[in-house]
């Protein structure tokens, strides 16, 4: 049996936080300095900036902690992706970046090695897990000492399936993409509010045709 704890234990636990504000400071306005595991989800429709959102996130953390970024929805050979790799300038983390599309059993493999990375993308949740109970099993494996970011899509503002609204409750970091527009919707949130946007100038155009 797991040993209660008194206020005092909780209140003087260590924990330790990725430092957002000085190595991601727009990141860090939205999310604040997120702590070195749990895990992130992120959702949104397709053309809503969620790609390149997850990819600024990758970065940032990637400038101090190595990560693997795992794609299933596209090819790695695929033209979008490499031009987003490219305007996203991953080259300035090439040393802790690497990207596979690696299905469950491989993964775990990997993640499973020494030195393995601390970070982990998700592309996404439907085409890499089977099922909730293989989802639990991963993040029971791997939370408590990674950062899990894991993508979903979106029906409307909210995940798309089930399986995607289960791991929206379970994860640390909810975040819904809309209109380049990210919204934090978790409990812990930077000093704006928990908005970032994702790309500015598609964002203007749209709410400016939105007002026409």
């Amino acid at each position: 049996m797991k040993k209660a704890l008194t206020v005092g234990n909780i209140v003087n636990q260590k924990v330790t936080l990725i430092d957002f504000e000085n190595i991601a400071p727009k990141l860090y306005q939205a999310f604040g300095n997120p702590q070195d595991r749990g895990v992130w989800f992120v959702w949104g429709g397709s053309g809503s900036g969620k790609s390149n959102l997850l990819l600024d996130i990758v970065k940032a953390f990637c400038k101090e902690l190595k990560g693997i970024h795992n794609e299933l929805e596209e090819e790695l050979d695929d033209d979008d992706f490499i031009k987003r790799t490219s305007q996203k300038n991953m080259q300035d983390v090439k040393d802790n970046y690497v990207a596979a599309s690696y299905n469950y059993k491989d993964l775990c493999n990997y993640l499973d090695r020494r030195n393995s990375p601390q970070v982990v993308l998700i592309n996404s949740a439907s085409y890499f897990f089977e099922n909730l109970d293989q989802y639990f099993e991963f993040t029971r494996k791997y939370k408590n000492k990674k950062i899990i970011i894991i993508a979903g899509m979106a029906l409307g503002n909210n995940p798309y399936s089930e399986l995607e609204r289960k791991i929206m409750y379970d994860a640390n970091k909810k975040i819904f993409v809309s209109g380049y527009l990210a919204t934090c919707k978790g409990r812990t949130i930077g000093p704006n509010g928990g908005t970032y946007i994702v790309w500015q100038e598609g964002y203007e155009k749209l709410r400016g045709s939105e007002k026409n």
